[in-house]
């Protein structure tokens, strides 16, 4: 089965930031939004011993 969290934590934010980057949409203030989301999606991964 599929976990959601890292799909949400991760792969979201770098698929709208790619968006962002590729058609100038969201400015400055998006751009700034998706990075402390990406790094707090990739600090609140469960680290392989805690994962079952």
């Amino acid at each position: 089965m599929v976990r959601l969290g890292p799909i949400i934590g991760i792969v979201l934010p770098l698929v709208l930031l790619a968006v962002n980057v590729g058609l100038g949409y969201g400015g400055i203030l998006v751009t700034v939004l998706l990075f402390v989301w990406l790094g707090t999606g990739i600090l609140l991964l469960p680290t392989p011993d805690e994962e079952v």
